[in-house]
């Protein structure tokens, strides 16, 4: 079912007053840090995420900034790459962090609103992307710009947001979930929890390079045009886009954005659709992504019956390789894998055979195959092909919101910011049902209405019998 209307805030009223910037309390070893080319890949996309904070009245606003500040300052001395900043190796032609102690931004704002105002806030609003601190220009230059930055707001109410602004590179969802234990941790007793492996030369190409896959969840510069690259959700590594302004998490224009909730039952019947098939351990992931794919796909009137869609999902690799990378591991982790499928299969198979075909992708992803796609963006510096197809990344079982940070200040809500990527569609935790997952999706408006049809009938089509 489509998630209720809600009255989102778009104006949240958000007054900078100061900005400070944190060193590490300890003095380190100034070095450069390899970037996988997993990590290569996200040098120009900036993750957001929120978390939101009730009023304490007890411990007054200028003690949580203190917290923060002393939390951050000694945090760096064990991830020293989230001081740095990024450089361009010109010489190996590829991304590096220059741990160089140069610090973190903490931004100190108010608004004018109050936490009620905001409405509910487990439910995604492109607005919250106002209380993370990012650069004033819609245009930057990698090499000025600190990795991650925090920013702290104030509400009338007394309640407070801590945003975070992160540089994919340095770390994906997972990372920064571990990030955020340590972080609570250090806020409460002045220690990390774990020591984190920032080291992610495990995720190095070999040598020599051994490519046994076609990799077509990849697509190389020269099959698409500079504009695509740019707008890709992987960036292209080069020494002339490293030296290029570029515009960071570009909203579509044409599209609209909705949120479509699917419920544990929901979910229950789509995985008996796939048992009815022969399909036992149907996931939560893989059922949904299916019906999905097939409620997207029918949406596009213009597809022929021939016509081609593909699919891309994320998946961690770090159970998947012979030396698996260890929990403490800092660095991205997860590897698109894809599925292909013409408009009159999507419309005429049954569904567990859309299963089928998606549980395949996830199988794919061997030591072997990964390696063999790490080989593969060391030779062509690839991006991911989104020709006639979509992502799909979920957040469902991402743990945010528990951050802490002493006297009994815990977070009421935390989680990604939505992006205005139309190729890109977000799995999030429901807001009522924790087995159920909330669907944001961008379609053009016509589109978005062929979509809600489909997407919220789980007896009829598009789920054939």
């Amino acid at each position: 079912m489509e998630a209720p209307i809600l009255s989102f805030v778009s104006d949240l009223r958000v007054k900078r007053e100061r900005v400070m910037l944190i060193p590490p309390q300890k003095v380190t070893e100034r070095r450069s840090m390899f970037l996988s080319n997993i990590d290569q890949k996200f040098v120009h996309y900036i993750q957001q995420y929120v978390d939101f904070f009730s009023a304490h009245p007890q411990i007054p606003f200028d003690v949580v900034i203190d917290v923060q500040k002393e939390a951050l300052g000694r945090i760096q001395d064990a991830y020293d790459v989230i001081s740095g900043r990024l450089g361009f190796n010109s010489e190996q032609g590829r991304f590096e962090i220059d741990c160089n102690a140069a610090g973190a931004p903490v931004a100190i704002c108010t608004s004018e609103l109050s936490l009620e105002d905001l409405g509910d806030v487990s439910y995604p609003n492109p607005a919250f992307t106002q209380l993370c601190l990012l650069s004033d220009s819609a245009n930057r230059i990698l090499e000025d710009e600190p990795l991650i930055s925090f920013q702290i707001t104030r509400f009338t109410c007394g309640g407070f947001a801590l945003g975070t602004a992160l540089n994919h590179s340095l770390m994906d969802g997972f990372a920064l979930q571990e990030f955020a234990k340590n972080f609570t941790n250090m806020a409460i007793k002045g220690e990390l929890a774990f020591v984190p492996v920032n080291d992610r030369t495990c995720l190095k190409a070999r040598s020599p390079l051994q490519i046994n896959y076609e990799h077509e969840e990849f697509i190389t510069p020269s099959e698409t045009n500079q504009d695509d690259i740019l707008s890709s959700f992987m960036m292209q590594r080069s020494k002339d886009l490293w030296h290029t302004k570029v515009a960071l998490n570009k909203p579509s224009e044409k599209h609209v954005f909705r949120l479509f909730l699917l419920s544990r039952e929901m979910l229950e019947k789509l995985k008996m659709k796939a048992k009815n098939g022969g399909i036992e351990n149907c996931t939560s992931f893989i059922a949904p992504v299916a019906h999905l794919w097939r409620a997207k796909t029918a949406a596009m009137p213009n597809m022929k019956e021939d016509d081609i869609s593909t699919i891309q999902y994320a998946v961690d690799i770090r159970s998947r390789l012979v030396s698996p990378l260890p929990p403490e591991f800092t660095g991205n982790r997860c590897l698109p894998t894809y599925m292909k499928a013409t408009f009159k299969e999507l419309k005429e198979q049954p569904f567990y055979e859309t299963v089928k075909k998606l549980q395949e992708g996830v199988d794919r992803l061997t030591n072997n195959y990964v390696m063999s796609a790490i080989d593969w963006l060391e030779l062509y510096d690839g991006v991911v092909c989104l020709e006639n197809g979509f992502l799909v990344s979920s957040w469902k079982h991402m743990q945010f919101g528990d951050v802490e940070l002493g006297g009994g200040i815990k977070s009421l809500h935390g989680g990604p910011v939505v992006s205005g990527w139309a190729d890109i569609v977000l799995f999030l935790p429901h807001p009522k049902d924790h087995e159920g997952i909330q669907i944001y999706i961008g379609l053009e408006p016509s589109q978005m209405v062929i979509f809600k049809n489909l997407i919220e009938k789980i007896d009829g089509y598009p789920i054939s019998p």
